[in-house]
C-alpha cells in the first residue's frame, strides 16, 4: 500500500482525484522506462504473434497475392518444404550480432563508465535483439509443429521470406550504429539530450501538477542528478580535450536551459529530499542545505560544484584552455541569470567566481603560474560587464570590491611568486575597462567614485612597509601606468574631480622616491603609454589586446602637467607644515 502514501495530501478531492490520475500514469511511463527490455520483448512477441496470425488469415482469404502465389508454388509441388537449416542461420545471424555487440560494449566501456546502462536503454537495440530472438524462437517452433505432422505454409514463408531477410539485411548497419553509439561524442550527446527532455518535462503542466507530491519530486532530482554524475564520470576517463570541452560546454548549456524553465516550475519541487542529501556533491553540504533550499539553486549548485571539481583537475594538470572554459561556461550561466533577473542566482555565480579565483590563486602561488588567474579575471570582468550593462548595480559594487580584495593579496605574494606581479596589473586592466563602462552608463557619481577608490587600494597592500617594499616597485610597475590611463579617459571626458582623485594617490609615493625619482617614474610611465600600441605582439589565450595600451595618449602632457603642478602644490604645503613645527 506504499504507492498510495503519495496522495495522503490535504487537497480538495477533484484535485487529488487529478493527482492520483497523473501520478498512475507517471508511474505507469516510469515503470516502462525502468524495464524497457521485459516491455520491449512483451512488444516484440505480440508483434511476430499478430503478424503470423494475420498472414495465416490473409494467405486462408487469397487477399494477398504475392503470399497466394507463393503458397500455390509450394502446395503445389510435390517435394516436401525443407526448414530444416532455418534455425541454423537464425543462430548464426543471433551469434554474430550478440557476439560483435558484446566485444564492442566491452572494450569501449573500459573507457566510457555505465556504458551499459545507457546501451540497456536504447530503444533501437532492444527491439532489433528482440527481435532476433522472438524470431528464431518463432524459426524452431515452427520446425517442431512441421516434425510432428502438421505444416503451417503462411509462418514458413513468413519466417524464411520476411523475418529472415530483415534480420540479415539489418545486421550489418546495427553493427555500424552500436559503433558509432559507443563513441564518446555520441555517448555525451545522448545524455545531454536526455537530460534536456527531463528540464523541459519540468516546466509541462502535467508534470507541475505532480510536484506537489514529495515522491514524484524526489525522483525527478535523482534522475537530473543521475545524468550529471554520468556527465562528471566520462570526464574522468576521457583523455581527449575535445571530448572533455564538449562535456564542460553541456553542463554550462543545461544549467542555462535549466535557469530559463525554472519559473514555470512549481515550488514544490526545490525542496530538499533524500535523492539530494544523499549525492555525493551534497554529503558535505549538510550544514549549507536549508540555504540552498531557500535560494531554489539544488540544481545550479550540483553543476557549479562539478565544474570546480573539474577547474581543480584540470589547472593541476596544466589543462589551461580547459580551465579557462569552466569560466567562460561560468559567465554564460551569470548572464542567463541576468536574462532572467534571477538575483539570487546572480550572488551564487559571484561566489563561485571568487572560487575559482580562489584555486587559481592557490596553485598559482605554489608553482609560480600566472596563467590560470589571467584567465578567470577576464571572464570575471565580463561577468561584471554584463551586471553594469543590467544595471545591477549592489552585484557589481560588490564583485568589484572582491576584485580589489584578491588582487591586494596577489600584490602581497608577489615577494614569493614574481608572477604575481604581472597578475595585479591585470587586476587593474580589468578594473579600469569596468570604470570605463560605468561612467559610458552614467552611473551615480558617488558609486563611480566609490569604485574608483577600490582600484587606487589594489597596490597598496596594508600590511607591507616602507621597507619591505622594492622602491622601483611602488610606482614603476603596470598598475600605476594603469591608473594613469583611466585618468587620460577621465581628462578627455572632463572629469577634472576623478583625474584629481588619482592624482593624489600617485602623489603618495612622492614621499618614499623623492623628487627627482619621482619625475624620472612619470616621464617613464608617459613614454609607456606613447608607445603602447593596441595589439601586443604575441599570442595569448585572451587574445593579443595589450593591457597598457590607451586611446587617449593626446591627453598625457595635460595629465602630466596637473600632476606636476598639484606635486608642487603638494611640496609647498609639506614645507609649510616642516617650517610651522621647526618655530
Amino acid at each position: 500500500m506504499g504507492w498510495l502514501l503519495p496522495f495522503l495530501v490535504p487537497e480538495p478531492l477533484e484535485l487529488t482525484v487529478k493527482l492520483t490520475i497523473l501520478y498512475l500514469y507517471h508511474k505507469f511511463l516510469t515503470f516502462c522506462a525502468k524495464h524497457r527490455s521485459l516491455v520491449t520483448g512483451l512488444a516484440v512477441v505480440a508483434v511476430v504473434t499478430g503478424l503470423d496470425v494475420a498472414f495465416f488469415y490473409l494467405a486462408q482469404s487469397r487477399a494477398w497475392t504475392f503470399v497466394n502465389t507463393i503458397l500455390q508454388r509450394v502446395i503445389n509441388s510435390n517435394q516436401p518444404i525443407d526448414i530444416g537449416f532455418a534455425p541454423e542461420v537464425w543462430l548464426s545471424v543471433l551469434s554474430l550480432t550478440l557476439g560483435t555487440l558484446i566485444i564492442i560494449i566491452s572494450i569501449a566501456a573500459q573507457s566510457i563508465p555505465k556504458l551499459i546502462d545507457l546501451y540497456i536503454e536504447d530503444w533501437i537495440s532492444l527491439i532489433y535483439v528482440w527481435f532476433l530472438i522472438i524470431a528464431a524462437t518463432h524459426s524452431v517452433s515452427i520446425k517442431f509443429i512441421y516434425e510432428a505432422g502438421y505444416l503451417r505454409t503462411s509462418s514458413v514463408v513468413l519466417n524464411l521470406m520476411v523475418f529472415l531477410p530483415i534480420a540479415v539485411l539489418f545486421s550489418l548497419p546495427y553493427i555500424f550504429y552500436i559503433l558509432q553509439s559507443t563513441q564518446p561524442s555520441n555517448v555525451i550527446r545522448k545524455i545531454f539530450h536526455s537530460q534536456l527532455r527531463q528540464i523541459s518535462t519540468l516546466s509541462q503542466p502535467y508534470s507541475r501538477k505532480l510536484q506537489r507530491l514529495h515522491q514524484y519530486t524526489s525522483e525527478m532530482q535523482s534522475q537530473l542528478f543521475k545524468s550529471l554524475n554520468q556527465l562528471d564520470n566520462m570526464l574522468e576517463y576521457i583523455a581527449f580535450k575535445d571530448w572533455k570541452a564538449q562535456i564542460i560546454q553541456d553542463m554550462g548549456a543545461l544549467v542555462q536551459e535549466y535557469v530559463r524553465v525554472k519559473r514555470s516550475i512549481h515550488p514544490s519541487f526545490f525542496k530538499i529530499s533524500d535523492s539530494i542529501r544523499d549525492d555525493i556533491s551534497f554529503r558535505t553540504m549538510l550544514g549549507q542545505l536549508h540555504e540552498v533550499e531557500r535560494t531554489n539553486t539544488f540544481y545550479e549548485q550540483k553543476c557549479f560544484r562539478l565544474l570546480g571539481n573539474t577547474y581543480i583537475k584540470l589547472i593541476a594538470d596544466q589543462e589551461f584552455d580547459l580551465a579557462s572554459l569552466c569560466g567562460l561556461e561560468l559567465t554564460k550561466v551569470g548572464a542567463t541569470a541576468i536574462e532572467c533577473d534571477d538575483d539570487l542566482l546572480i550572488w551564487i555565480v559571484i561566489i563561485r567566481f571568487n572560487t575559482l579565483l580562489r584555486f587559481a590563486l592557490k596553485h598559482g602561488v605554489k608553482n609560480n603560474e600566472a596563467r590560470n588567474l589571467y584567465n578567470v579575471i577576464f571572464h570575471y570582468r565580463n561577468f561584471i560587464a554584463n551586471l553594469v550593462k543590467a544595471n545591477k548595480v549592489e552585484a557589481a559594487r560588490q564583485s568589484f570590491y572582491y576584485l580589489r580584495i584578491y588582487g591586494t593579496e596577489i600584490y602581497r605574494h608577489g615577494r614569493i611568486s614574481p608572477s604575481m606581479y604581472f597578475i595585479v596589473d591585470v587586476f587593474a586592466a580589468e578594473m579600469k575597462e569596468i570604470l570605463i563602462l560605468v561612467h559610458q552608463h552614467e552611473w551615480r557619481l558617488d558609486i563611480q567614485y566609490t569604485l574608483l577608490n577600490e582600484m587606487l587600494q589594489i597596490d597598496n597592500p596594508p600590511d607591507f612597509t616602507e621597507g619591505d617594499l622594492d622602491r622601483g616597485q611602488i610606482f614603476n610597475n603596470g598598475v600605476r601606468i594603469l591608473q594613469i590611463g583611466l585618468g587620460l579617459y577621465y581628462l578627455r571626458v572632463n572629469r577634472i574631480d576623478f583625474v584629481q582623485r588619482i592624482v593624489a594617490d600617485i602623489l603618495d609615493d612622492l614621499s618614499v622616491l623623492g623628487e627627482s625619482a619621482f619625475r624620472r617614474s612619470i616621464d617613464l610611465a608617459c613614454q609607456r603609454l606613447r608607445q603602447a600600441e593596441k595589439n601586443f605582439w604575441e599570442d595569448t589565450d585572451r587574445g593579443n589586446l595589450n593591457l597598457y595600451y590607451t586611446p587617449d595618449q593626446d591627453q598625457i602632457d595635460n595629465f602630466r602637467e596637473i600632476l606636476y603642478e598639484q606635486m608642487q602644490l603638494h611640496l609647498l604645503s609639506r614645507q609649510s607644515i616642516v617650517s610651522t613645527q621647526l618655530f
